[in-house]
């Protein structure tokens, strides 16, 4: 009898081992597909925001608000912040980004966990795409504190994305650098949770 209760002993014990074993990588699958949802989320507004930030029409108001605070800036800090109207259009970029700074944060504060899972490949993903908002912001500066000259025609192109047929360019090279880097998130988290899509019912 002895035998027998502690032959059922272990086997129960091996039998919560496995089944603790078994919960524990469904727990962390679960985990892992949400976190890689979230990251495509979060990837996809920062490429929307990239887009919007880049568009070459710019309204009166966005003008006009770019225009007092740089008024404000060359009042507060003289001699480190001028006034050039007629270069104004070039600093909407960069103010368009300051105010969107919390898409940009979503992704950053997901890199602890995304490194959990994906070791420093999707960290180094993640830092070219959200790199993107520091070289427009610098780019929309240096263009408007440069000359109007033939060598600050490029940052112009980086700032403000070509059009063609009211549409963004799909050569706009800027563009393309982002969207390839996006294809490279979706080649590696889109099929973690493409299998729990459901279909779509439009009738």
């Amino acid at each position: 009898m002895n035998a027998i209760s502690c032959i059922a002993s272990v086997a129960t014990a091996v039998i919560a081992g496995m089944a603790l074993y078994a919960w524990k990588r469904e727990f962390i699958g679960k985990k892992k597909i949400e976190l890689a949802a979230e990251i495509m989320r979060a990837v996809y507004d920062i490429q929307d925001l990239y887009i919007g930030v880049r568009m070459p029409m710019i309204a009166q108001t966005e003008h006009d608000e770019v225009l007092e605070w740089i008024k404000t800036e060359a009042a507060a800090r003289p001699g480190k912040a001028d006034v050039y109207p007629d270069r104004i259009n070039h600093l909407v970029p960069h103010q368009r980004l300051t105010k969107q700074q919390a898409v940009i944060e979503r992704l950053r504060k997901l890199q602890n966990q995304a490194y959990m899972y994906w070791g420093k490949e999707i960290i180094i993903a993640i830092l070219k795409l959200t790199d993107y908002n520091f070289k427009i912001m610098q780019a929309s500066k240096d263009l408007y504190y440069g000359k109007d000259t033939p060598e600050y025609r490029p940052l112009y192109d980086f700032i403000f994305c070509e059009m063609k047929d009211g549409k963004v360019n799909p050569d706009d090279k800027v563009n393309k650098d982002i969207n390839n880097i996006v294809e490279e998130f979706k080649r590696n988290l889109e099929p973690l949770y493409m299998d729990k899509r459901s279909k779509w019912a439009s009738k």
